[in-house]
């Protein structure tokens, strides 16, 4: 069913055209969603609140949302237009300093340069299908990264694989469920007994597998895919790509990064068992997108 027309104002400004950032956990999120914050006329957030318990609940039990296209919208809409209320108290760029209580929930003096908005939260791609309906003009800018380094910082993060713990995906967990990266009924009832190596080569596998329904789905009008290979000594191509597409000015001095980028270091992250746990699980994936 199609949605009803709406109109989202914040701080005064209509919210048209927001730019979401996408990818699986490590895949090099951080780095895009630096060189938009430092974009002019853009205000991106991340990890707000009220977008976090939304993505969440959607990602963790997909069929929410089904059926139920209008209330969903509402929802996303109404958590990112909190995220993006720009106060004295939110506002990255205020003084941090006390403020009369009627002026503490108003527009900061910043406000008014913000025309644009999007968000690079943690775990919006599992919620991406939702957010898309909700803002039918939304951008999507999708980042794809090596399965093997992806699995390598995810072992490394404690934040990642505490999602990954056995009891946090239940029996009554929904299947297919892209976040957990269970896909059958036989992986669900499996997951428990499963190395953590091969939960997170699964979480990856299914991440791309989203990704690539993404771009079927989206078109490359809506969605544009970024390699975090070709990150690195392509910022001048990738600042004119994101350029084109956002329909903002982003430097590409902005995507330059100061330590190693960590291409390839899972040859000596992983361990010779690890790394076949992974092909085991991702094999398919990896060639297909050039990485083996």
């Amino acid at each position: 069913m199609k949605q009803q027309p709406y109109i989202l104002v914040v701080n005064g400004t209509k919210v048209v055209r927001p730019v979401f950032v996408l990818g699986a956990p490590h895949s090099g999120i951080d780095v895009i969603a630096q060189a938009l914050r430092r974009t002019p006329g853009l205000y991106l957030t991340s990890g707000h609140p009220g977008v976090l318990h939304a993505v969440y609940a959607f990602a963790r039990r997909p069929s929410i949302a089904e059926g139920r296209e209008s209330g969903t919208a509402s929802l996303l809409r109404d958590a990112f237009a909190e995220a993006w209320q720009l106060t004295p108290h939110t506002c990255p760029r205020c003084p941090d300093q006390r403020v009369p209580a009627r002026e503490a929930a108003q527009p900061c003096r910043h406000a008014g340069e913000m025309n644009r908005f999007g968000d690079a939260g943690p775990d919006l791609l599992y919620s991406a299908a939702a957010i898309g309906a909700a803002f039918e003009d939304a951008l999507f800018v999708q980042v794809i990264r090596d399965g093997r380094d992806v699995v390598a910082e995810m072992l490394a993060d404690e934040r990642s694989t505490a999602w990954l713990r056995p009891g946090m995906a239940g029996g009554e967990l929904e299947v297919p469920n892209p976040f957990f990266g269970i896909e059958t009924e036989q992986e669900r009832d499996e997951y428990k007994s499963l190395s953590l190596t091969t939960r997170c080569a699964m979480r990856w596998r299914s991440a791309v597998r989203l990704s690539a329904r993404l771009r079927a789905t989206l078109g490359p009008e809506r969605l544009m895919t970024l390699r975090y290979e070709e990150l690195f000594g392509g910022e001048v191509r990738t600042a004119e790509r994101l350029s084109s597409f956002t329909g903002t000015r982003v430097s590409a001095v902005e995507l330059v990064r100061d330590e190693p980028p960590g291409i390839g270091a899972w040859r000596k992250r992983l361990s010779s068992e690890q790394r076949s746990e992974l092909h085991a699980v991702a094999q398919t994936e990896l060639t297909r997108l050039g990485y083996s």
